[in-house]
């Protein structure tokens, strides 16, 4: 089926439960995981209806609806997660619709860091099993696992490295191996820490972090950082004093954290790359290039 015939089928079907028509919906521009619009609802509150444009994207929503629900409790404004489920086999979410303030965000990278401090203290009770990685729900064990794995990948045999992902496993293994013996503290990553995902409520307000499809746990703040990071350095969307205000809100700004972000974001690289090659062979040489060209940058491939 088509990707767009998919969405609408899944849509329409949404519609129908809220007791709203195809005249009520307004499409939200801003992202491209998600086809995104709002619905009016003459009985009741607006509403967000989002559908993954991926069929293939797994199902992120009950982390989202987990994530936000667990912020919320920890005193952090959201949007919160109203519905979730499945159409036909495809995912869909439903979340209350906050009308944003057109006044503009003070500061929103410091806002951003502060959230990222906040979000790590978030409590992990209940949270669930997709929120970890595959190595386990201890997150300080996992976290040694997830590097000590990446570095026994790194030899003359890796497919990464036929495939001319890196160029150089021994730099790599250098840069990697640190990672795995730092003491890290963990919990809750966001994911997606960018002003898209802050709705203003005003000058005064703290405003509301939406989109916590991308949650995870990890190092913290270390973890929404090193997405930051990989902006700032790989992709050049956000500014070097963007970037400032972000590691300082975080508490991030020591002399040795921007090295230990390099390592982390080269480890990403790597990472995303090998489970590509296992679960997304569709995309495989998509990573292989962004991974080359990612390292490039960071200056640990030729």
């Amino acid at each position: 089926m088509d990707d767009d015939v998919r969405a609408q089928s899944v849509l329409g079907a949404v519609l129908r439960d809220l007791g709203a028509s195809w005249s009520d919906v307004e499409p939200l521009t801003g992202g491209s995981v998600n086809h995104t619009v709002r619905v009016r609802r003459s009985a009741g509150a607006d509403v967000v209806v989002r559908i993954p444009v991926d069929p293939l994207r797994v199902d992120e929503y009950p982390v989202e609806a987990w994530a936000s629900a667990a912020a919320e409790r920890a005193g952090i404004t959201v949007a919160r997660v109203l519905r979730h489920g499945r159409h036909g086999g495809t995912p869909f979410l439903v979340a209350e619709y906050v009308e944003p303030d057109p006044r503009p965000i003070t500061e929103p990278w410091r806002q951003l860091g502060a959230a990222a401090r906040a979000i790590g203290t978030i409590a992990l009770v209940g949270a669930p099993p997709s929120l970890y990685s595959r190595f386990g729900t201890d997150p300080a064990t996992a976290w040694r696992a997830h590097v000590a794995y990446n570095v026994r990948s790194l030899d003359g045999a890796d497919p990464l490295l036929q495939a001319g992902a890196y160029t150089s496993a021994s730099s790599l293994r250098e840069v990697f191996e640190p990672l795995g013996a730092r003491a890290f503290e963990h919990g809750l990553a966001h994911g997606d820490l960018a002003p898209r995902n802050l709705l203003s409520r005003g000058p005064d307000a703290t405003p509301v972090v939406i989109d916590w499809g991308a949650a995870e746990v990890g190092p913290t703040p270390w973890t929404d950082a090193r997405r930051v990071y990989a902006w700032t350095h790989l992709d050049g969307e956000v500014s070097g004093s963007e970037f400032d205000a972000f590691t300082a809100a975080a508490g991030l700004d020591g002399p040795g954290d921007r090295r230990m972000l390099r390592a982390m974001t080269a480890l990403h690289l790597v990472d995303v790359t090998r489970w590509a090659r296992e679960r997304r062979p569709d995309r495989y040489r998509e990573y292989v290039e962004a991974c080359r060209r990612g390292l490039r940058r960071l200056g640990l491939s030729d």
